[in-house]
C-alpha cells in the first residue's frame, strides 16, 4: 500500500484568458496519517487545489494521484469512492429525515430516502459515530430544525461511514459560532483518535479555526506554494506575513494556532 494518500505534481490550473493561473506548478503530497493545513488569503487557489484533490475538477497541467490511484481508474479502486469532503455549508435533505437516517444513508444511499429499511449494524454504526462526535443526543431529531454547527457534526460522521482514508474539509467551521467552532474543532480531534491512518486537510481562512490535530501545513499565495511542510515551520510570522502581504504576527499554544495583524510601531 501506497504511503501517500495523495501525490500532487507540476498541478496547474488556468482561468480565464489573459488573467494569472488560479494554480501553477503545485508540487504536494499528503501521507497516510498526516493532517495538513490549507491556508491563503481569499484568492490564493485553496478551493481550487482542494477539488482537484476531491477529483471534482481536472488540472489543465500535471498529475494527481489520490490513494494510490488516479482519477480516471474505473470501479471500486477508484479513489473517489475512500475520500470524504465536508463543505463549508452543510447539505439539505428532505425535511422528514432524522440525523440517524442521514448518518446511516451514507452507505444505503437514495434507497434509505425512499424508506427502505436500513440495516440494523448500519444503525448501531451511525448511532456510535453520532457518539464519538458528541452528538449522539440528536439521532432522532429531525436534521432539518438542527443548527449549522450540529449539522456540520452530522456530516463528518456521515462521511466517516465510508471509512474514507483521505478527509477533506473546506473550511468546516467558517460559518459557525465560537461554541460550535470548538465543538466541531473535538470533533475532528476525536475523529483521528479513532482512526491512525486516516489523512485530512483542513482549508482555513483563520488560523483558529484549525484543529490541534495540524501537523502539516501548505500556504498559497496567487497559486504558487509559497512554503510546504512541518506546521511549526510553515504557520509563522514571515511565512504570514508574506501570503497576507501585511504585517502579521503568528502565535502558537496549547496545540492551537492564532493569527493577527501587528500592531503599528509606536
Amino acid at each position: 500500500m501506497s504511503t501517500a494518500a495523495l501525490e500532487m505534481h507540476g498541478v496547474s490550473a488556468f482561468g480565464d484568458a489573459g488573467e494569472r493561473p488560479m494554480l501553477a506548478e503545485v508540487d504536494w503530497t499528503v501521507r497516510r496519517g498526516e493532517h495538513w493545513a490549507l491556508v491563503g488569503a481569499n484568492g490564493a487557489g485553496k478551493s481550487t487545489l482542494l477539488k482537484i484533490a476531491a477529483g471534482m475538477l481536472e488540472p489543465d497541467e500535471g498529475t494527481v494521484r489520490a490513494l494510490g490511484e488516479p482519477f480516471d481508474t474505473h470501479g471500486l479502486a477508484n479513489p473517489k469512492l475512500r475520500i470524504g469532503v465536508i463543505e463549508s455549508h452543510p447539505r439539505i435533505y428532505a425535511e422528514n429525515l432524522t440525523v440517524l437516517e442521514i448518518v446511516s444513508m451514507q452507505r444505503t444511499g437514495p434507497a434509505a430516502v425512499m424508506g427502505a429499511r436500513i440495516d440494523p449494524a448500519e444503525r448501531e454504526r451511525a448511532a456510535a459515530l453520532l457518539e464519538r462526535f458528541g452528538c449522539g443526543h440528536l439521532a432522532s431529531r429531525r436534521y432539518r430544525v438542527c443548527s449549522q454547527g450540529e449539522r456540520q457534526r452530522v456530516m463528518l460522521a456521515r462521511a466517516m461511514m465510508r471509512d474514507p482514508e483521505l478527509l477533506l474539509l473546506d473550511e468546516p467551521s467558517s460559518a459557525l459560532d465560537l461554541i460550535a467552532r470548538e465543538a466541531f474543532i473535538e470533533a475532528v480531534s476525536a475523529l483521528v483518535a479513532g482512526a491512525p491512518r486516516i489523512a485530512t486537510v483542513t482549508v482555513a481562512h483563520h488560523l483558529e479555526e484549525l484543529p490541534a490535530v495540524v501537523d502539516h501545513a501548505v500556504l498559497l499565495h496567487e497559486g504558487r506554494v509559497l512554503a510546504a511542510g512541518p506546521a511549526a515551520a510553515v504557520l509563522n510570522t514571515e511565512n504570514l506575513s508574506r501570503a497576507f502581504a501585511a504585517p502579521v504576527e503568528v502565535r502558537h499554544g496549547g496545540g492551537r494556532w492564532r493569527a493577527d495583524l501587528a500592531a503599528a510601531p509606536g
